[in-house]
């Protein structure tokens, strides 16, 4: 079966690289056919951050060792799109970002599609890597698409579940486990990067109005690397409508498996129960100089438990796996000040919610998150924008409570 999974790895790893030959391809076509056009973009984030003495990338997004002030370039990317004809349409985009809030230096491909529509553009199939279609933050990649420079917590903020060994109480700030030399911290209720790949199939069934997609794809909307081993499966999808047109409204799910090979594999059975299920609600309620969004999203995980001290899994959690869950809400109101063009200040409110242990009548298995942002920003061309936000955040039963406020002034550059 590992064989078979390492094969199927593989078959998916051609398969990016025949859609970037594709796109050259294309682009060679987009230079020799009337009907065929190729577009870029470009944008550079440059940002200054401040942060709290306790202040961690996992909880906040700074780095511990930036936390009295630092100035760098955050990403870098580069995007490009080949409409080889009307109905066929090549997309990509090359990222350069900070690794974890510290050195510029993780460079990553993680848009590389292809795009079919039909020519009424009712329906349409991409095959590659592609935005994750859960829910509508997922929808704004780039950092001018966003009122604020921060993740909400449910894509910023790491949870007591690895990829490689499951649930861990404490893990990371306290609990300091390494595996194949990393420390384990976590991860997010969804992949930060927003990204997954597969095949996706959309459906405008009433166009302008009511929109579906589905997605068959490599694992849970929480797995961080793409195309790692062993080879994971998930299904996500979203519908779309649009009951006027101050007010959009979305529903989503997704379910799929996330664990990652590791130095400790050997203990679990062939069948791993690392799955992540999550059902989501968004909405945007927009009005004159007003907007509202939001999202709830409920998620829930199947792990085993494992031990610190002796470095294994807890035998009766293997078969019979933990089921915990969290609830993360957030809501954004956006002003945009009229005697300003350009200019707008928006508020944020961010909760992270989760259940008790089983068994345990008390204890959660993580700790309850509450945070606060404001949000000042200004387009002071068509090519640049300039924003800055200041968060407070709250955590329940940690020492340090309330010392992972953050400030952050970002300029962004784009055409």
């Amino acid at each position: 079966m590992m064989d078979l999974n390492i094969g199927l790895l593989n078959a998916f790893n051609k398969v990016r690289y025949v859609i970037c030959i594709g796109a050259f391809i294309g682009l060679g076509i987009s230079n020799t056919t009337a009907q065929s056009t190729f577009s870029f973009s470009a944008l550079a984030d440059f940002e200054y951050a401040k942060a709290g003495s306790k202040s961690h990338y996992y909880y906040n997004e700074i780095d511990k060792d930036a936390i009295d002030g630092s100035f760098s370039i955050a990403q870098l990317n580069l995007m490009g799109r080949v409409n080889i004809n009307k109905q066929w349409i090549l997309n990509a985009r090359v990222l350069l970002e900070r690794d974890k809030g510290q050195k510029v230096d993780n460079f990553a491909i993680p848009q590389l599609n292809i795009q079919w529509v039909s020519k009424k553009r009712k329906v349409g199939i991409t095959v590659g890597s592609f935005t994750n279609p859960f829910g509508a933050f997922n929808q704004k990649q780039l950092s001018t698409q966003r009122n604020f420079i921060g993740l909400p917590l449910a894509y910023g903020y790491y949870n007591n579940i690895s990829s490689n060994i499951g649930f861990v109480e404490d893990m990371g700030d306290i609990a300091k486990i390494a595996i194949d030399g990393e420390v384990q911290w976590g991860s997010t209720n969804l992949y930060y990067g927003g990204y997954t790949t597969g095949a996706m199939f959309s459906w405008n069934i009433f166009p302008g109005k009511v929109n579906w997609k589905i997605a068959l794809v490599n694992g849970a909307s929480n797995l961080q690397k793409q195309l790692s081993g062993p080879l994971q499966y998930g299904v996500i999808s979203r519908l779309k409508i649009r009951p006027t047109y101050f007010w959009e409204q979305g529903f989503s799910v997704s379910h799929g498996t996330f664990y990652q090979s590791s130095e400790v594999s050997d203990q679990l059975d062939e069948i791993v129960n690392f799955k992540q299920s999550m059902l989501g609600m968004d909405f945007k309620l927009g009005k004159g100089y007003f907007e509202f969004t939001g999202e709830v999203i409920g998620s829930f995980y199947k792990v085993p438990q494992f031990n610190e001290d002796g470095l294994a899994f807890e035998v009766n959690t293997i078969n019979a796996p933990l089921s915990l869950s969290n609830l993360a809400v957030n809501l954004d109101i956006k002003y945009e000040l009229p005697f300003i063009q350009g200019s707008y200040i928006a508020y944020r409110i961010d909760h992270l919610r989760y259940s008790k242990l089983e068994n345990s009548s008390t204890q959660k298995w993580d700790n309850n998150v509450l945070r606060h942002s404001f949000a000042i920003g200004y387009h002071i061309n068509q090519y640049i924008l300039t924003r800055a936000t200041v968060s407070t955040q709250q955590v329940d039963n940690k020492e340090w409570d309330k010392k992972l406020g953050t400030f952050r002034l970002m300029l962004t550059a784009h055409f």
